[in-house]
């Protein structure tokens, strides 16, 4: 008696695809700008045009407090050498007073003065650095955001391709045999997020390419021209499409060995369970003859043995398919 299928499951929708090259560095400045968005939505400044708010209002209060410095040392209330009041009278005193006052707030201010242009310069500098850092923070996570494909970037048939192609990945990387290192482990995880992120990457330029044609052609030559390239980028499309499939290929004989591997396991269980088996045979042998018994575990063995053989040529074909979907990585410069 066969066993029914399910339903098929649910295909994935595609996801964004990043760059396997990417330094975490700057994965990780995708992630923040993706958390806060507005952080990142000002756009490049001027680090002239920045710090030069910081100069003005700084400027001015240092002008101001050098022409109070002025103020207070031109200012004299008071000169002994000239005043012929008497030391003692009371305007002598105010005399004295007001102008102690003044030399005070000239001798504040000629120290006060020169630190605060200095600490104007320097929040003016600080200023304008902030700003060149901001901007070299945007060049990087343009870059970055060059080297991510988000499926809202891409044509109807585009996205449909990259879902195909990331689900065949997921279900390899998913799968038992691949796990427990039975169909080269390490070359799938190098290989796939590579060919994910070419085939991302390609339909990503595809799409640009579809975008940029005319919306209402006028004139045969047009037309003509149109015609021509879309032949061209449906060749491109199809192309992407028999790389896709190759990878979908791959996932099912990867799929084919990993069903004939839980079969050997649940096969070996039974036949070499130990305590299990020891009790299959003690009820064969309440039940039935010896003989009986023993046909009947020597035809689970044999089961045992033809499973074997369908996964071990599962996992040939598994990774023949491997050679066409994950071929060698290319070198870049």
């Amino acid at each position: 008696m066969t066993k029914k299928k399910g339903p098929p499951a649910p295909r994935m929708a595609a996801v964004p695809v990043v760059d396997p090259d990417l330094p975490e560095k700057a994965r990780k400045l995708l992630r923040d700008a993706e958390k806060d968005p507005r952080r990142y939505s000002s756009g490049r400044l001027s680090p002239l045009w920045a710090a030069a708010p910081v100069g003005v209002r700084g400027g001015a209060g240092t002008a101001g407090g050098a022409l109070l410095w002025w103020i207070s040392g031109s200012v004299q209330v008071y000169d002994p050498k000239t005043d012929d009041l008497p030391s003692d009278s009371a305007s002598d005193l105010f005399g004295k007073t007001l102008q102690s006052v003044f030399d005070a707030v000239h001798s504040g201010f000629t120290a006060v003065v020169p630190l605060a242009a200095a600490g104007v310069l320097l929040l003016t500098g600080l200023r304008a650095w902030e700003v060149a850092g901001y901007n070299a923070t945007l060049d990087r996570l343009t870059e970055a955001r060059n080297r991510c494909v988000r499926p809202s970037e891409l044509a109807e048939e585009a996205r449909t391709l990259l879902a195909r192609a990331q689900q065949a990945k997921t279900t390899v990387l998913a799968s038992s045999v691949h796990r427990f290192d039975l169909i080269d482990r390490q070359r799938n995880e190098m290989a796939l997020p590579q060919q994910e992120w070419e085939i991302a990457e390609a339909l990503r330029e595809y799409t640009r390419l579809v975008k940029a044609e005319p919306k209402n052609p006028r004139g045969d030559k047009v037309a003509a021209l149109l015609g021509t390239r879309r032949k061209a980028l449906k060749t491109s499309l199809d192309g992407i499409a028999r790389r896709v499939t190759a990878l979908e290929s791959y996932a099912d004989q990867v799929t084919a060995a990993d069903d004939r591997y839980k079969e050997l396991q649940q096969i070996h269980q039974l036949a070499e369970g130990g305590g299990d088996v020891l009790d299959l045979l003690d009820l064969l042998a309440r039940t039935v003859r010896d003989d009986l018994a023993v046909a009947e575990i020597e035809g689970m063995t044999g089961e045992a043995a033809a499973v074997a053989t369908t996964f071990t040529s599962a996992l040939e074909s598994a990774k023949e398919a491997a050679v066409i979907a994950l071929p060698a990585a290319r070198k870049t410069a």
